[in-house]
């Protein structure tokens, strides 16, 4: 189905300072008064060549001063301009991408800055779709140097009669149904140069080794906090397996 031409906006254009001053002096009223008799008021000329040089019938060879009708409007085509380019310079701000005067209230709108936040970066965060995925929390997850992967599937072992079946549970390995387990590697670029990050077992000790309670995750935990979903309860895991 075709649109009809005619029917669509036309484009934005921003006219020029001289556009503005053409189109002022064309409102004007006509008569003597107003010099329309003599084609509008007067334009000043700037020479451009001296006499005798080239044809003075082709080109301006003297200084011709405006009228004060044409000076007058000029002033007031100016602040017509001033208003016009404004206006034209405020669309850009509407966009993320072209913004330049209004950041600080861009900022704002989307909370930034705020170290916790998935998309420190502004045009990101307003291009953001989101998503509930274990693929979605790694990618913004890896924006920050963490390497993690996601355990979703629900256990229902011993957690329904006749369901249950020896040698098969394991300890601590139990999710509920609003139960999301993330899984940190080691090797995360951001717990480079962070120490001993692997927690103490028991029988795993030597001699002389220090106790460690593993890595800080509350970098991680505030990243992700801000986009999975509160009603689901986040279990955090370290394993030494990238």
């Amino acid at each position: 189905m075709t649109t009809c031409g005619n029917a669509r906006p036309a484009p934005l254009q921003c006219p020029t300072f001289a556009q503005l001053i053409e189109s002022t002096l064309l409102k004007l009223p006509h008569g003597r008064a107003w010099q329309s008799n003599e084609g509008g008021p007067a334009i000043p000329v700037d020479r451009g060549f001296a006499p005798g040089a080239f044809n003075n019938t082709a080109f301006a060879t003297r200084y011709r001063q405006g009228s004060y009708h044409y000076r007058f409007w000029k002033s007031v085509a100016a602040a017509f301009d001033f208003c016009n380019q404004r206006l034209c310079d405020l669309r850009w701000e509407f966009f993320c991408a072209t913004h330049k005067e209004t950041d600080d209230l861009w900022m704002a709108e989307y909370g930034l800055p705020d170290a916790c936040d998935p998309f420190p970066d502004l045009c990101t965060k307003v291009a953001a779709i989101g998503g509930t995925r274990c693929e979605y929390y790694a990618e913004i997850a890896a924006r920050s140097g963490w390497l993690i992967s996601c355990v979703e599937d629900v256990v229902t072992c011993g957690s329904r009669a006749g369901f249950s079946r020896a040698g098969r549970a394991k300890a601590g390995g139990t999710l509920g149904l609003a139960t999301l387990k993330i899984i940190v590697s080691l090797n995360s670029p951001a717990l480079a140069g962070t120490g001993r990050n692997l927690a103490s077992r028991a029988g795993r000790l030597r001699a002389g080794r220090r106790q460690s309670c593993g890595p800080d995750l509350s970098p991680l935990r505030c990243i992700l906090s801000r986009i999975v979903h509160a009603e689901i309860l986040t279990l955090y895991e370290v394993s030494d397996v990238s």
